[in-house]
C-alpha cells in the first residue's frame, strides 16, 4: 500500500503525519467527562496517557487505564491504522466498574497544523450547513450568532459528519469525519425541574450521535474536537431561540457499558478555501454514492398533484366585494389539516404567486385547463394593476385579502403580523411575537419592499409576459410595470453594482435597524444576485443594453463580494435568531442564477466560473448522508430519508426543506458547461430528495390533500423547549423527526419550476439520459 500517511504514537501523545508534515497533534490522547447527573455540573474532565502501546505495520494499538472516585475503572482501546486516504482512529470505552459518577462521555482533541501555532481567527471552517467559512460576516474573528469561538456541532446537523479547516498560508485543509455513519437515535427520557419548570439540557442517552467542531474558546490553542455521545455548549439551538445553555448527553457509567466509536483524519492542499470546500462535498458523492429515495410516483404526476392542490387555494373577489380585485394563491395551512389560516397573498419568498400564475398558465394551455388559464392571468393582473406602484416602480409584498389592503415586511413565519394584533396575534404566534417586538415595532410603522421579493414576482411575470407573446397574447399592462420597476432598479443601483435589501415605497434604501438589515456591506447588500436573471432576461427581450450592462455591473459585485469571499447571506427574510441576515441556502442560490444568465448572455468565462463556485456552494446544501431518527418520532414512522433534502440556513442547521428544487436544472446546466460529474450527481440528489415527501396516492405522508407537502423537517433538535414552539399556536411538537407543521404557495411554485426549468433546458427530467447526452 502506498500512502504519504504515518502515526507516531507514546503514552503523551498521538502525531498524525501526511508528507512528513505533522498535520495534526493529540496532546493528551484519552479525554474523559464524567457527569454526577445534576444540571448544575458540566461534568469533570479527566485526562489520561496510554498505559501501553503495540505497534504492527500500519497499525498502532494503545490503551488507557483510568481508575479514580469519580469515573470507577475505565478501559479505553485505541487503534490507529492509516491508508491511502487518511488516518483511522477507532475508540473503544468500556466500563469495567462504576464510579460514583452516572454519566460518561469519550472526547477526542486534536491540534490541526501544529507548525502554525493558529488561532480561532487564524483559519477557516467549512462544515455545512452549520459553518461557512467562521459565520462572521462582520469579520470581528468570532462566528456572528453566537459570538463564539467555539463550534461544536451535534453531527445529524451536518449534511455530513465532517469538518474541515483550512489554512490560508499554507493552502492545508485538515478533516475529521466519522469513518462509520451514526446508525441510531432516540429521544431522551428528560426530568423536569420543580423548581424552573425546565427539562433537562443534561441526561442519560445511549446513542450513536456525537459531536465535532472547532474550539478556539477561553484563550486556549486552537483544536479539532468531537465528543461521544454529543455535547453542544456555545453555539447552540437545540432547545432555546432565546438562550444558549449547555446540552449534551452522557453514557450510562454502570459497569459493564461499552461502546466504539471512529474518526478518520486527513490532510490536503488545495489551490484556494472554494476548492477545499467542493473537494469535502464532491468527494463524499464520488466515493460514499449517497443513494437517496425513489420518486414515489413520475415528475409529471407529481406536478399535476402539486398544481391541483395549490389551485384549491385560489382566492378572488368581485369589484362588488374589493374594488381592487384581488386575485392570487393564498395557501397558509398547517398540511395535516389542511385549513387555510388566513387569505394573505405573498409575493416571492414564502408566496411566489406570479410563478404559480405562470405555472398554471402553462400548464394550462398544455392540458386544456382552461380555469387554470383564467385564474393565472387574474392573478398575474391583479399584481401588474394593483400590487405595482406606479409612481416608484416598485410592487408590494403582500396583499390582505379579508382586510381588503397591502401589507409590508412580515412573511413567512412572522406572516401573522400582516392579519393579526391583540389577543389573536398572541395566540397564533405566542412569546414570538414578544421575543420580536423591538423589531417589530419599528418596522410596523414603515411602508417598503424586499429587493428579493419584488424580483423574485417580476421575472416571473416577465417569463409569462414572454410566454404569452411568444403564443401571440400581448398584455400591454404587463409590460409597462415590467419596464417600470427595470427602470427603478437603473435608478437605484448604486455605484459599485449593488442594490440594497429593502426600499421605502419612494425608493430610498432602508438601512435600519441593523440587526434586521445588516451592518456590513455583505449583509446590506445581500439580495443584489437577485436581481441580474430579470435584467439579463429582460436584455433578451427588449435588446436593450443598458439592461445587459446594468446586470454585468451587478455581477461583477456579487462574484466579487458575495461568491468569491464566501459571504452569502440574507436570503431568508424571516429570521427568529440573534440577527435578521442569515447565512442561508437562498441567499447563494440566486448568485448562481445570474452568473448562469450571465455567462450564457455575455459568453464571458468569467461568469461560468462564478457560475461554477456559486453552484458548488448551492450544491453543498445537499444532506449526504441519511440521518438516522427516533423509530416513533413521525418521519421515522414514514420511512423518511434525509438523502438528497436541502438544508436551510446555518443557526437552523439540522432544518431541511425542499426549496433547492427551485436551482436543480441551472446546476444540472453548470455543470454541463464544466464537466462536472459531481455536481450533475448533486442535483440529481435535490431533485429525488427534495420531492419525497409529497403526498400522493400510493404514498402518504398524513397531508390533508394530494399534492400538499410540508415547508420543512426537523433532523436534528431545534428549540424544542422554546416557548415560542412550546405554547399552544399549532407550530409545536418541533423535535427531532417532526414537520414544522406549515405548508406555504412557495413549495408548488419552486418543485414546479424545477419540473419545467429541466424540460425546457434538457427535454427530460431523467438525470441518467442528461448525462447519457450531455456528458
Amino acid at each position: 500500500m502506498k500512502t504519504n500517511y504515518k502515526i507516531k504514537v507514546n503514552k503523551e501523545q498521538a502525531v498524525f503525519i501526511n508528507a512528513d508534515q505533522e498535520f495534526g497533534v493529540l496532546r493528551h490522547p484519552v479525554i474523559l467527562e464524567v457527569w454526577g447527573g445534576s444540571q448544575n455540573d458540566p461534568g469533570e474532565k479527566i485526562k489520561a496517557g496510554y498505559t501501553d502501546i503495540k505497534e504492527q505495520g500500519n497499525q498502532v494499538e494503545a490503551e488507557a487505564l483510568i481508575s479514580n472516585e469519580s469515573a470507577g475503572e475505565i478501559a479505553v482501546h485505541d487503534f490507529y491504522r492509516y491508508d491511502e486516504d487518511g488516518i483511522v482512529l477507532t475508540r473503544q470505552l468500556h466500563v469495567k466498574k462504576s464510579g460514583i459518577k452516572k454519566g460518561i462521555r469519550l472526547c477526542t482533541e486534536m491540534i490541526p497544523l501544529p507548525h502554525e501555532d493558529s488561532r480561532f481567527e487564524d483559519l477557516r471552517y467549512f462544515a455545512p450547513p452549520a459553518v461557512f467559512d467562521k459565520n462572521d460576516l462582520d469579520e470581528d474573528g468570532y462566528e456572528d450568532y453566537f459570538h463564539t469561538k467555539k463550534i461544536v456541532f451535534r453531527e445529524d446537523r451536518f449534511n455530513y459528519p465532517m469538518f474541515m479547516c483550512y489554512s490560508e498560508k499554507s493552502r492545508l485543509a485538515v478533516r475529521m469525519e466519522r469513518e462509520q455513519l451514526p446508525r441510531y437515535d432516540s429521544i431522551p427520557a428528560r426530568a423536569v425541574s420543580s423548581e424552573t419548570g425546565e427539562a433537562e439540557a443534561l441526561f442519560l442517552q445511549k446513542t450513536d450521535i456525537g459531536s465535532m467542531g472547532a474550539d478556539g474558546s477561553g484563550g486556549q490553542k486552537l483544536c479539532l474536537r468531537a465528543c461521544y455521545p454529543f455535547a453542544e455548549g456555545d453555539a447552540t439551538i437545540a432547545l432555546y431561540i432565546i438562550k444558549t445553555i449547555p446540552f449534551g448527553a452522557f453514557w450510562p457509567l454502570e459497569e459493564g457499558e461499552h461502546f466504539e466509536i471512529s474518526y478518520r483524519f486527513s490532510r490536503k492542499e488545495h489551490a484556494d478555501f472554494h476548492d477545499a470546500c467542493w473537494y469535502h462535498i464532491s468527494h463524499v458523492i464520488q466515493a460514499k454514492k449517497p443513494a437517496p429515495a425513489p420518486l414515489a410516483a413520475s415528475p409529471e404526476e407529481i406536478a399535476r398533484y402539486r398544481l391541483e392542490s395549490l389551485d384549491r387555494y385560489y382566492v378572488e373577489k368581485p369589484k362588488a366585494e374589493d374594488e381592487n380585485e384581488p386575485a392570487g394563491y393564498v395557501l397558509n395551512c398547517h398540511p395535516q389539516k389542511g385549513d387555510q389560516l388566513e387569505n394573505i397573498i405573498q409575493y416571492g419568498f414564502t408566496g411566489q404567486n406570479i410563478l404559480n400564475a405562470y405555472h398554471f398558465v402553462r400548464y394550462g394551455y398544455e392540458h386544456g385547463n382552461e380555469e387554470y388559464i383564467r385564474r393565472g392571468l387574474k392573478t398575474a393582473d391583479f399584481f401588474a394593476n394593483v400590487i405595482h406602484i406606479k409612481e416608484s416602480g416598485m410592487f408590494y409584498n403582500l396583499y390582505n385579502v379579508d382586510n381588503k389592503t397591502v401589507s409590508f415586511w412580515w412573511t413567512g413565519l412572522l406572516l401573522p403580523l400582516a392579519y393579526a394584533r391583540g389577543e389573536e396575534l398572541e395566540q397564533l404566534m405566542g412569546p414570538l411575537y414578544e421575543y420580536r417586538k423591538e423589531i417589530i415595532d419599528t418596522l410596523l410603522p414603515l411602508k417598503g419592499a424586499y429587493l428579493r421579493c419584488m424580483n423574485e414576482d417580476v421575472t416571473a411575470l416577465l417569463r409569462l409576459y414572454i410566454y404569452e407573446k411568444k403564443h401571440g397574447r400581448e398584455h400591454s399592462n404587463w409590460r409597462q410595470a415590467i419596464l417600470n420597476y427595470a427602470g427603478f432598479l437603473l435608478k437605484t443601483q448604486e455605484d459599485d453594482g449593488g442594490w440594497y435589501r429593502a426600499y421605502d415605497l419612494e425608493g430610498t434604501p432602508i438601512l435600519e435597524p441593523k440587526i434586521w438589515f445588516g451592518g456590513t456591506i455583505y449583509e446590506q447588500k445581500s439580495s443584489t444576485g437577485t436581481s441580474i436573471s430579470f435584467l439579463t432576461e429582460l436584455y433578451h427581450l427588449t435588446g436593450e443594453q443598458k439592461y445587459l450592462d446594468a446586470a454585468c455591473k451587478a455581477g461583477l459585485f456579487v462574484k466579487e463580494y458575495i461568491i468569491d469571499r464566501v459571504r452569502f447571506n440574507g436570503g431568508v427574510h424571516d429570521s427568529i435568531y440573534a440577527k435578521g441576515q442569515l447565512i442561508d441556502n437562498e441567499s447563494i442560490l440566486y448568485p448562481m442564477f445570474g452568473m448562469l444568465s450571465l455567462y450564457e448572455a455575455v459568453k464571458d468565462n468569467i461568469f461560468l466560473e462564478a457560475a461554477s463556485k456559486a453552484a458548488h456552494f448551492c450544491a453543498s446544501w445537499v444532506c449526504l448522508w441519511n440521518v438516522p431518527l427516533p423509530s416513533d418520532s413521525t418521519l421515522g414512522r414514514y420511512g423518511f430519508n434525509s438523502i438528497g433534502m436541502g438544508a436551510c440556513d446555518t443557526c437552523g442547521a439540522g432544518y431541511v426543506h425542499p426549496f433547492q428544487l427551485m436551482g436543480v436544472a441551472e446546476m444540472a446546466q453548470i455543470a454541463v458547461y464544466t464537466n462536472d460529474l459531481e455536481l450533475l450527481e448533486a442535483a440529481r440528489l435535490y431533485w429525488q430528495g427534495c420531492n419525497q415527501t409529497v403526498e400522493l396516492p400510493d404514498r402518504s405522508w398524513g397531508y390533508a390533500q394530494n399534492g400538499l407537502q410540508e415547508e420543512g423537517y426537523m433532523i436534528s433538535w431545534w428549540a424544542v423547549d422554546d416557548p415560542m414552539f412550546t405554547a399552544d399556536t399549532g407550530f409545536g411538537n418541533r423535535l427531532k423527526g417532526e414537520g414544522n407543521k406549515t405548508c406555504f404557495p412557495w413549495i408548488q411554485a419552486v418543485a414546479v419550476k424545477g419540473w419545467y426549468a429541466l424540460l425546457d433546458r434538457f427535454q427530460t427530467t431523467d438525470f441518467s439520459e442528461i448525462l447519457q447526452k450531455y456528458l
